[in-house]
């Protein structure tokens, strides 16, 4: 899951291809043959590879012998001196060196005595003969157009001690010096590659431990004005202490400065008191050697020693500017060691810029008097960091869903559109590579579930960069839905528009390369916004949004909280692209689609589905035109048990989502008798009333206003078929029509169509009961709601539709029936109270007859 952001230590990770490098930087100190010590830098900035070239560099150490070409040449002193030290050959000091063989085999030879080193066929191997007889077997390896021998016994005597010294480890403590000699001095101990590394070590402890008790400056520093308070609270106290023991004021004045004063002293230096009586012991203990004497002593061993002392030293750019300082003083004041070289590795910017703040003199100009050798890390050409990412981006999408690949289609150019605006810029180095893919490969991992992306992979890519390379700005638009994803054409000044302002505020708060990087990807991400760059306003439309939804768009309002909720949906109240996906693919079944939506209804999640499925209703991949009959069933089927709620004063409600969905399925269908061949098998199937009625309502012309023909679904001849259908269906359901919740509605569609005129012996029949007759009567009364500004509740007002009823009853009749209700059948008067009244109440004013 995660990618461990360590340095590489071997050549088959070397992406880059930094081996050449390291291993002439490895050469390079292993040539180093004069006693004297060097100081070696390796520049680089954080992340650009300094570690992993001092890993290779010590691989190669570790590991080579000698380039075969070039034995002749330039390498028979180190030769010889390997198989004299290994092998305790003593006639080696004067041979003859000579390749046989066609340059495959190097014979070291006297007049008595002889050994060959021969390569095989391959020039993989080497095996080395002495008198004969097969002794041992090198590695042969052709790097860089040149045969490198390499052996395997670790033990290899003249092979340098390379010692790391990390001064993280001691960072915030003041005596990294003792802490540096005793680190080198507890490694050779431990390795003991030279039989006086024990006594080396603990010259290299003692003279740790003379640098640390050389008193310094700085406790002055702390002593100065601890003495001072201490001085001023005696004086304060004293003339209350005479008067509390009656004593004399010279007398005490004395006693308590000289006594107060002796125990500031002892506290101030404690620890500093201790650390004089151990050195005073230790001194005792070496003949009460200097600090230079100690170090004479300890040179004069590592120059017996003849074995290297490679010390390395990473990470110094990210000390302190205190620690900085140290570690450079400490390199200066023991850079006369022999037999030693420092490797160190760091920013040099960073380090000059902090020297010179504290040193106050040119940083470069203290860092070339310290500094002997210095290089520079190779160039990553961007290709190479580019080739790494796509690399460590097909890891990740590896291990999801198949269906995330299909977002990157050949066909698609949308992926190299995002990759080139401004995406690339964020990656300078392997290390923001590793660490963005680290991140993404986290968080994409819960945006999807089964074989379903909830997500548009792309756009989380793209999104998750700018949270790991811009944070502030990513937090900036977590909770800005509206500002990046409105299709709202608010018309504007180019430079005086609110939208634009905020964004180019939040834009001002970024570094320049970072600020053109998110700039580019924005408008990239959210085309909605290229208008307002331009023009103040957006370009796009809402009829966008379906579109951008379905293919799971950032840009899409829709989508846009689950890129940072890291919640399919957005929230856990709505609905994944999982569901979605599910929701569709029954639309195969009538029976198992219609299942699936009553699920939603019990959940009371049915208005979210059926808004989500228009984004899908254009694409025949989700809903292929052949299951358009089953569409079309099952939602007839759940139209009665739809909620009646509605979001707002300008929702026009689940009834016309799902006439909607009908409409647009419908639409795709090039032969509109193909379409009324689907309503007439359905509409008598129908479970539910009011979806049929509706559906074939809207398809009807209206008096005095024709149907546009581009806007119809059915052939026009067909119409009245399908209303006689719907008549058949309406006269069957009387029993049942007072449960229906659009009982007005659908009387009106009954009344426009039945030229018969049923419906009258319908109404008939309720005004001849009284229980009918008030059941009737209550699905006239409405409920409207307002709300005064300032107010935080809403009022609900009953009204009474009149004009609604009066287009099917006499309402003095129904009045004088009411009235007889109230004033003789106390009991159903009790039950239907309100509604009674609200009739009797409002009737001389009619005011629902507007």
């Amino acid at each position: 899951m995660f990618i461990y952001d360590k340095p590489i230590e071997t050549e088959k990770d070397d992406f880059l291809s930094r081996i050449r490098f390291s291993q002439h930087l490895g050469k390079s100190l292993l040539n180093w043959k004069e006693k004297e010590s060097l100081v070696i830098a390796v520049y680089g900035e954080w992340g650009s590879g300094k570690s992993s070239v001092i890993n290779l560099a010590k691989e190669f150490i570790e590991m080579y012998f000698f380039s075969w070409y070039e034995i002749s040449e330039h390498n028979n002193g180190r030769l010889i001196g390997f198989l004299k030290r290994n092998y305790n050959i003593d006639w080696i000091d004067t041979v003859k060196i000579e390749k046989i063989d066609d340059d495959r085999t190097i014979r070291i030879s006297t007049e008595n005595k002889s050994l060959l080193l021969k390569l095989n066929n391959e020039k993989t191997k080497v095996n080395l003969i002495i008198d004969d007889v097969r002794t041992d077997e090198l590695i042969a390896k052709t790097e860089s157009g040149k045969l490198n021998i390499y052996i395997k016994k670790t033990d290899e005597k003249d092979k340098p001690t390379i010692i790391e010294f990390n001064p993280w480890r001691f960072s915030e403590q003041d005596n990294l010096s003792e802490h540096f000699f005793n680190e080198i001095a507890k490694e050779l101990e431990i390795r003991q590659e030279s039989k006086d590394d024990k006594k080396i070590a603990e010259k290299l402890k003692f003279y740790a431990s003379l640098l640390n008790l050389t008193p310094d400056k700085s406790i002055f520093n702390h002593f100065i004005p601890k003495a001072i308070l201490g001085l001023g609270l005696l004086g304060i106290s004293a003339s209350q202490i005479i008067q509390w023991l009656n004593i004399p004021y010279d007398w005490i004045k004395y006693t308590l400065f000289v006594g107060g004063f002796l125990l500031i002293i002892i506290g101030i230096f404690r620890d500093h008191l201790i650390k004089f009586a151990d050195f005073f012991e230790k001194k005792a203990d070496y003949n009460k050697k200097s600090v230079l004497e100690a170090k004479k002593e300890l040179k004069d061993e590592l120059i017996k020693r003849q074995k290297k002392l490679i010390v390395v030293i990473d990470d110094i750019d990210r000390l302190t500017q205190s620690e900085i300082k140290q570690i450079f003083k400490l390199i200066r004041v023991n850079a006369d060691f022999p037999n030693t070289i420092y490797l160190l590795a760091f920013d040099r910017n960073i380090i000059e810029k902090n020297l010179e703040e504290q040193v106050g003199v040119s940083g470069k100009d203290y860092l070339n008097k310290i500094v002997q050798v210095d290089f520079d890390i190779p160039f990553a050409k961007p290709t190479k960091i580019s080739a790494f990412l796509f690399k460590e981006l097909d890891r990740v999408l590896s291990v999801l869903p198949e269906s995330a690949q299909e977002f990157f289609g050949q066909d698609n150019p949308y992926w190299a559109n995002v990759y080139n605006s401004g995406f690339k810029e964020f990656f300078k180095n392997i290390r923001d590579v590793k660490r963005f893919s680290s991140s993404l490969e986290f968080n994409i991992s819960q945006m999807y579930r089964g074989k379903v992306m909830e997500v548009n992979p792309i756009d989380f890519i793209a999104i998750e960069a700018i949270r790991v390379f811009a944070p502030d700005f990513y937090s900036f638009m977590k909770s800005r839905n509206s500002l990046f994803t409105s299709t709202e054409r608010e018309v504007g000044k180019r430079d005086n528009n609110p939208r634009k302002a905020e964004m180019e505020e939040a834009l001002n708060k970024l570094p320049d390369d970072t600020k053109k990087s998110i700039l580019d990807l924005i408008k990239t991400l959210f085309p909605q916004f290229v208008g307002v760059f331009q023009y103040g306003y957006s370009t796009y439309g809402h009829e966008l949004q379906s579109s951008w939804s379905r293919n799971l768009r950032v840009c899409a309002t829709n989508n846009f909280d689950s890129y940072f909720t890291l919640i399919p949906g957005g929230d856990e109240e709505e609905l994944s692209q999982y569901e979605i996906e599910n929701i569709l693919s029954k639309t195969n079944s009538a029976d198992e689609f219609e299942k699936i939506l009553r699920e939603y209804i019990e959940k009371k999640k049915i208005r979210k589905v059926l808004l989500k499925i228009q984004d899908y209703t254009a694409d025949q991949s989700f809903i292929p035109q052949s299951n358009a009959k089953n569409v079309v069933q099952a939602l007839f089927n759940i139209s009665d048990d739809l909620p009646e709620e509605k979001i707002g004063m300008f929702d026009f409600g689940a009834d016309m989502d799902l006439m909607r969905i009908i409409y647009q399925i419908l639409k795709r269908e090039r032969d509109k008798n193909n379409n009324f061949e689907i309503l007439k098998e359905t509409i008598p199937l129908s479970k539910g009333l009011y979806g049929p009625v509706q559906e074939i309502s809207l398809e009807s012309p209206k008096k005095d206003e024709a149907k546009a023909s581009e806007e119809s679904v059915v052939p026009e001849d067909k119409i009245e078929e399908l209303q006689k259908l719907c008549l058949e269906k309406i006269n069957s359901w009387q029993n049942k029509l007072l449960e229906q919740k659009e009982f007005i509605y659908i009387m009106y569609r009954w009344k426009e169509w039945d030229r018969g005129q049923k419906w009258k012996g319908f109404i008939s029949n309720i005004l001849g009961n009284d229980i009918n007759l008030l059941a009737y009567l209550n699905k006239f009364v409405t409920e409207t709601r307002s709300q005064t500004i300032g107010d935080y509740g809403v009022r609900r007002i009953k009204k009474f539709n009149y004009k609604s009823l009066g287009d099917f009853a006499e309402l003095d009749n129904i009045k004088t029936r009411l009235e007889k209700v109230k004033n003789e059948n106390n009991d159903l008067y009790e039950k239907n109270k309100q509604m009674i009244d609200l009739y009797l109440g409002n009737y001389d004013t009619k005011e629902g007859l507007d």
